[in-house]
Order: C-alpha cells, then sequence, then structure tokens
C-alpha cells in the first residue's frame, strides 16, 4: 500500500505505508509472545498463609462489639451532650473526656513502682500514637537527629524521616557481645548455641552508661529527640526497670533532649503467675509495674531546664479498647502541650476526633473500659502462657522477653532467640514456602539492619530473633500455628 502527497517541489510523491491488517496481526503476534514467554518464566504463586503470627491486630472475637452498642445507645439518649460532639471541638480535646481520661489514668497506676504526682502534665487528644508522633515532630523539631532502641517499633523511623530527621541506634547493652570470640556461640551450621544465653537480661537494654559518656564526655552532640518503648517493648515485651527509667529521664532533661515513650502497652499487663481469679499473688517489689516516663519529669529539674528536655508519653485506646476507635492521647509538661495547641493544622480543624471522644468519655465513665480492660488482660495473659507453654517442647528456641527483671507480662509479642547462625529471613520464607506460617524476623525490627557500620554485635542477635503475635489468630488457630512453626523450624535447621 502507497500514499500520495503533492509537492510544491516535485511531482507526485509515493512512500511506503503498513497495510493495517498486517500490523495488527504483526503486534498481537509479539504480545502474545511475550505473554507467553513471560508466563513460561514467571515463577508460581507464592504459598496461601494459612497462619499469622506477624500481624498485630488483635482478635475478632476481642473486638468490643457490644459495649459499642451500649455506648452508643447510651450517648444517643444525651441529646445536649450528643450535639456538643457533633461541634467543633477545643484545640487540645473536650474537657469532659480529658477529665475523664485523667482519673482513669491515675486510678489504672496508682500503685506503679516510682508513681508520681503529674497534676502538673498536661493532656492533648490524638488520633492515635502514629498521630502523636506526627504532631510532635511537626511541633518540636526542625530537622536534626532523633536516636531509637535497637530493635524498636519497625513503622516509627519512617514518621520520623517523614519529617527531615535523621534516625540513628542508640547504644545498645547487646552492642557489647563479641560474637567473635568463644562465648558459646555455634557455628553457621551447628545451630546448637546463642548469642544470648537464655537468661541474660541483655536484649533490647538501653546502655545508658555509654550513652551518657558519649554525650556528656566525648562531645558527641546529642539530638533532637529520643523514641523508646519503655513498657512491654515492641517486638521484644521487655520492660525499663525503675533505674534504667531515673537515669535515662535525667540525662534527657540535662540535656534538652526530647525523650518521647510510647506507652501504648502499658496498661495491657498482668502478673506472670496468676490465681484463678486473676488478682496478683505475688508481693514481690520486681513484680510492681514501673511508672510510666512522665512519672520521672521532676518539676524541679523541668521547670529550671533551659533547653526544654523532658520525657512526653504517647498512647491511645488502641491497644486497650479497639484500634478503629482511633483515638489516644499526648501526657507531657505544659510547654509542650501549649506548642501541639497552637499547630496551625490543630487550630483549623478544632480538635481531634469529638465525637469519638465522647464515645470513650462514656466508656471511662460508665465503667465499661475498666471492665473490658481486664477482660483483655486476662485472655492476653492466657493467650501468652499457651505458646509459651507450646514452645517449651523446642529448648533450641528460646522466649527472651521473659528475661526481665521486671516479673510481668504485657502487649501483644513474644521475642524469642533462634541458636546463632539462624538467619531469621531465611526461616521466615522456608516456614511460609513449606508450612504456610508467617512471622515478623528480626531485621524487620531493625532500622539499621544490613549496614556496614559500626553498630557493634546487635544487628547479628537481632537477625537470629523473631517477633510472634499471640493477640490475633483464634485460640485455636493460635495452638497450630506455634506447633506448625516449631516443625518449621526443626526441618529448617535439622535439614
Amino acid at each position: 500500500m502507497q500514499l500520495r502527497c503533492w509537492s510544491h517541489h516535485t511531482s507526485l510523491l509515493t512512500f511506503p505505508f503498513p497495510n493495517p491488517r498486517q500490523t495488527f496481526q504483526s503486534a498481537t503476534h509479539k504480545l502474545f509472545t511475550v505473554m507467553t514467554s513471560s508466563k513460561e518464566q514467571s515463577s508460581p504463586p507464592p504459598p496461601p498463609i494459612r497462619y499469622d503470627l506477624y500481624r498485630g491486630h488483635p482478635n475478632n472475637s476481642l473486638l468490643p462489639t457490644l459495649e459499642i452498642q451500649s455506648i452508643l445507645s447510651s450517648c444517643a439518649k444525651d441529646k445536649d451532650s450528643l450535639t456538643r460532639a457533633l461541634k467543633y471541638g477545643t484545640n487540645e480535646g473536650d474537657d469532659a473526656l480529658l477529665s475523664a481520661l485523667r482519673s482513669f489514668i491515675e486510678k489504672r497506676t496508682v500503685h506503679d513502682d516510682g508513681s508520681s504526682d503529674t497534676t502538673s502534665s498536661g493532656f492533648f487528644i490524638t488520633s492515635g500514637v502514629s498521630h502523636g508522633l506526627e504532631l510532635l515532630c511537626a511541633t518540636c523539631t526542625n530537622g536534626g537527629e532523633v536516636w531509637v532502641e535497637r530493635p524498636t517499633y519497625f513503622l516509627a523511623p519512617k514518621i520520623f524521616q517523614s519529617h527531615g530527621l535523621v534516625v540513628k541506634p542508640l547504644p545498645m547493652l547487646s552492642d557489647r557481645l563479641d560474637l567473635n570470640k568463644s562465648n558459646g556461640c555455634g557455628t553457621d551450621t551447628e545451630y546448637t548455641e546463642w548469642a544470648v544465653q537464655p537468661d541474660q537480661d541483655i536484649i533490647g537494654r538501653i546502655d545508658i552508661d555509654k550513652l551518657i559518656q558519649m554525650v556528656e564526655h566525648n562531645g558527641v552532640s546529642p539530638p533532637k529527640m529520643m523514641y523508646i518503648i519503655p513498657s512491654y517493648h515492641n517486638p521484644t515485651g521487655r520492660s525499663m526497670t525503675v533505674a534504667e527509667r531515673e537515669k535515662l529521664a535525667s540525662f534527657a532533661i540535662r540535656n534538652g533532649i526530647l525523650l518521647v515513650a510510647d506507652e501504648v502497652y502499658h496498661l495491657l499487663d498482668w502478673e506472670r503467675e496468676l490465681n484463678v481469679d486473676g488478682q496478683d499473688t505475688s508481693n514481690q517489689t520486681t513484680s510492681r509495674r514501673p511508672a510510666g516516663m512522665i512519672h520521672f519529669n521532676t518539676n524541679a529539674e523541668t521547670a529550671t531546664a533551659t533547653l526544654k528536655g523532658c520525657c512526653i508519653s504517647v498512647s491511645s485506646f488502641t491497644k486497650i479498647f479497639a484500634p478503629g476507635i482511633r483515638l489516644g492521647w499526648i501526657q507531657a509538661p505544659p510547654f509542650i502541650i501549649q506548642r501541639l495547641i497552637s499547630h496551625g493544622y490543630i487550630i483549623s480543624q478544632g480538635g481531634v476526633a469529638p465525637f469519638t471522644g465522647r464515645l470513650m468519655t462514656n466508656a471511662i465513665e460508665s465503667g465499661l473500659l475498666d471492665s473490658y480492660l481486664n477482660k483483655l488482660k486476662m485472655e492476653y495473659a492466657q493467650r501468652c502462657d499457651l505458646v509459651c507453654d507450646l514452645l517449651k517442647v523446642e529448648p533450641r528456641i528460646v522466649v527472651l522477653t521473659h528475661n526481665s527483671p521486671i516479673k510481668r507480662g504485657g502487649g501483644y509479642f513474644l521475642w524469642v532467640q533462634f541458636p546463632f547462625g539462624v538467619d531469621s529471613d531465611a526461616l521466615l520464607a522456608f516456614c511460609m514456602n513449606d508450612y504456610g506460617v508467617k512471622f515478623m524476623p528480626g531485621s524487620r525490627c531493625d532500622p539499621f539492619a544490613g549496614e556496614d557500620d559500626d553498630n557493634g554485635s546487635s544487628g547479628a542477635l537481632i537477625k537470629c530473633c523473631a517477633r510472634l503475635c499471640f493477640a490475633d489468630l483464634d485460640r485455636d488457630e493460635l495452638v497450630d500455628a506455634t506447633k506448625a512453626f516449631i516443625q518449621a523450624f526443626r526441618s529448617f535447621v535439622d535439614r
């Protein structure tokens, strides 16, 4: 086929033009060839996940559906209160919610070890812990560094980085381990010994003495912010002792550092030994829950700190009621609360979630939150013990969570250690492919995984650990998942 056209310089011009039918057939043939070739070369789809020990969600049966129905019914009867809840709110949160929240926390923490008067601190309502971290970064930082534990909550570093903060590791006690020396570690193929002995309280512990040495004696510039999870840590499950909290808080205040404590699991805890009624049976000092970090903001130090260093607590109703509530709080000294109140985004929107706040005010004042939280604590204590008992049949899987001197359990997770040389990433791939079991490998909780720097031995230790969630699956599924996990581990190391 030819296309003809006229030119004022030449006579009739002709040039080839492809036949439309031939063009379509050729293109179709090429596309079919690419598709079939790609299909032949592509790997088969991954097998389905039967047991998810990765996801940190509550089980559907543990969601407060009946409680929410009762709260909604009650709130609907109070027309004046309901009308106020449907309007714009105050910047820091509704007064009734703030008052109820303070009373609730004071009542639930009055017997905490190290508890002090916190009436000088203020509350600010948020949409949850992540929102609280976002607001603190926006109002209290302008670049700089934030130092975090290793391991840490795996999604927090992304929040800091989105605000231009450089995330760096806090010095950890596990950095002191010399894995090249004979310290009980096996070879890469023996899989018989551990990097940390089963009774060592070293995992996830900040090396506070080294931290003080670095900043106060070696001239290392302090960060703008430190982010920690002091109670029932995600992922390790460990709690800091009162002495550790006092020492770290004092360091932060002296050096003008904002010490942000993610305390979302602080109220979701239990004695490790319970009687049938779920009441405490031990009077040991170590069985008392250490107070939240806000209690270590001594008034004198905070008032005179020219650099405005302080402890700040961020928490929410996510774990103690329901994730979908999307309501939390920041508890901090007044100058931090004032920064939050004055933030343009808060001023523009008229406070955070006034309607949801009204629901939670009712939940607190009616006692529903108290009774529901008590039920959750009993349920999670039993689930935690269930998994720990099952894991006892495989002595090469060590639960490090219980090494803390604080004889309490809490949160959603167990942190387990495999023999040195077992790569939890490789184990995960094997478990998912051959057994349909998913868990969180240690490296996922390490923002610095794979970095070739002088971070000591923490990275190697974390790599042979894993996080298991006991909150999400049904009880029967949790048993089957743990057994499958053990079987997969044995197949992996004994092959």
